[in-house]
């Protein structure tokens, strides 16, 4: 069983590897999903005017959001690339390739994500003005909002891979799924700016949640699902 999972493991690190290095040596996808981020970020911040901004639900809403589809833009490049480059089907044929093409893309997502999040949230507080009143639950809730996100957008461009309109079927899927995330990650992100704690750890422990259900439920679906 142990060596089973270490070896499951192995391979989900080789195709997170694999995703990182192909976005570091052609960051078309990160570059993608940052300019998105701050730019829709920034529009919505014009589009409810400074003051609403600056409230700390308004705020963090306004970034989640961008994040969200941040990583269904991101999710949808990288699956893109392997159809382009021929590799998808090379993956799928190693021994457990379909759990690790799942686990592996869920990782190098959340790698991903977790720079655009930074850069994101770095300009939000700087735009908005925003006082952290609890910081060290702030990253706490980012980062576990980050990790909770990936899985169901990896598990849906998956789903969609084979089907001509999987750019417009992936957020139809997704997104009415990543309802309870976005709110929970609102939610924890607002309660760490204005300063309550017990909220922020509770959302937080949501988002954990939420991380690894819909991981279990896409190591179940995804191999039966992927043809």
């Amino acid at each position: 069983m142990i060596v089973a999972v270490r070896r499951s493991l192995r391979r989900a690190l080789l195709v997170a590897g694999r995703d990182l290095t192909v976005e570091r040596r052609q960051p078309d996808g990160l570059v993608a999903a940052l300019t998105f981020t701050v730019t829709l970020i920034f529009v919505e911040s014009l589009a409810v005017g400074p003051v609403e901004a600056r409230r700390p639900v308004i705020a963090a809403a306004l970034f989640w959001i961008a994040l969200l589809f941040a990583a269904i833009l991101g999710a949808t490049r990288s699956l893109e690339r392997e159809l382009e480059d021929d590799a998808l089907d090379g993956i799928l044929l190693l021994a457990g390739g379909r759990d690790a093409l799942f686990a592996g893309k869920t990782l190098a997502l959340a790698a991903t994500l977790g720079i655009v999040a930074l850069a994101g949230g770095s300009l939000a507080l700087v735009l908005f003005d925003l006082t952290v009143a609890l910081p060290f639950h702030l990253v706490l809730g980012v980062a576990l909002g980050v990790i909770a996100l990936p899985p169901v957008v990896v598990l849906d461009t998956l789903l969609a891979l084979r089907l001509r309109a999987r750019a417009l079927l992936v957020p139809i899927l997704a997104l009415p799924v990543l309802v309870p995330q976005l709110v929970a990650a609102t939610q924890g992100t607002a309660a760490a700016l204005s300063g309550d704690a017990a909220a922020s750890l509770g959302w937080s422990g949501m988002l954990l949640a939420f991380a690894i259900a819909y991981t279990g439920i896409g190591l179940t679906i995804v191999p039966a699902a992927i043809e």
